[in-house]
């Protein structure tokens, strides 16, 4: 069994021009990459995956907009594999009412967030009011929590240790703090260990990441919190056959050092892991 929790559902134009540009010019290190993600092309990188968690990114501040719309029809095309979340803006004055919209009137299961990308604290009011119906409704939230290169994101607001008290103001959210925190992967770690329902995906962290993706597992395992990670490709930056062949190679970093070597079966654990009972999504 292989659960991606962390896939994506965009067309070029809808990533939005600020993002594609930084993507494509080469400085977030992914090489080259083909950023127009059809729902067929989607449905063939899922091959493995025995269901797949699937998103758009919609933010005002960068020009970011997949209808949530898209996602409904392709999840409920292919309902035996496929849980569609929505983006909603916290920034967006009707953004409870499109959460409302898209779980009574599209289906959608979760809510996938961005500090960095929608220009917001974890904590102020517009987000809080979207955590608090998120709660109420049972939705897991899945939310960038790490680094990244453009220019105008708020990096102030990427840190894992910011959604510590919005864990604690609500314990029930379920939250997914995507990329294990990357660079912050010690905060990430420390998040999960402290609150039962914060999990954190290694999406494109071992494969794009591989020194960084060490650590993080590294630390995880060492603090006995593998369990509270989830397998994720972050498709279309990485495929879920690369994910996998980094994950099993990740012990390369230890050979002929005196460096902890990760147990394989709690690397393979962590590739079968079934989420969806952790999120609330069986």
């Amino acid at each position: 069994m292989i659960i991606d929790v962390h896939t994506h559902l965009s067309t070029r134009q809808q990533w939005g021009r600020r993002f594609v540009e930084v993507i494509e010019s080469g400085r977030a290190g992914h090489g080259t990459l083909d950023l127009q993600v059809t729902p067929e092309r989607h449905w063939a990188a899922m091959e493995e995956a025995s269901r797949a968690v699937v998103f758009g990114i919609n933010s005002i501040a960068l020009g970011m907009n997949t209808p949530n719309d898209d996602i409904a029809a392709y999840a409920n095309a292919h309902p035996e594999k496929i849980i569609g979340f929505m983006s909603v803006d916290p920034n967006d004055p009707d953004a409870l009412d499109e959460i409302d919209r898209c779980v009574q009137d599209l289906g959608l299961k979760g809510i996938k967030m961005s500090p960095v990308y929608q220009h917001y604290h974890p904590c102020d009011e517009h987000a809080r009011r979207v955590h608090a119906r998120a709660e109420e409704l049972g939705l897991p939230i899945l939310t960038h929590a790490a680094f990244h290169v453009i220019p105008e994101t708020p990096m102030e607001w990427a840190n894992p240790l910011l959604y510590d008290p919005v864990a604690r103001e609500f314990p029930e959210l379920k939250i997914i703090l995507a990329h294990v925190g990357l660079p912050w992967s010690t905060d990430a770690m420390v998040m999960i260990r402290k609150h039962p329902n914060v999990y954190a995906d290694i999406s494109g962290a071992v494969s794009l990441r591989p020194w960084w993706g060490y650590q993080a597992l590294a630390a995880c395992h060492e603090n006995s919190v593998m369990h509270k990670l989830l397998f994720g490709s972050d498709f279309p930056i990485c495929t879920i056959p690369q994910t996998i062949a980094a994950l099993r190679d990740v012990n390369r970093f230890t050979h002929g050092t005196g460096l902890p070597q990760l147990p394989e079966d709690e690397i393979e654990a962590l590739i079968h892991r079934d989420a969806l009972p952790l999120l609330g999504l069986a």
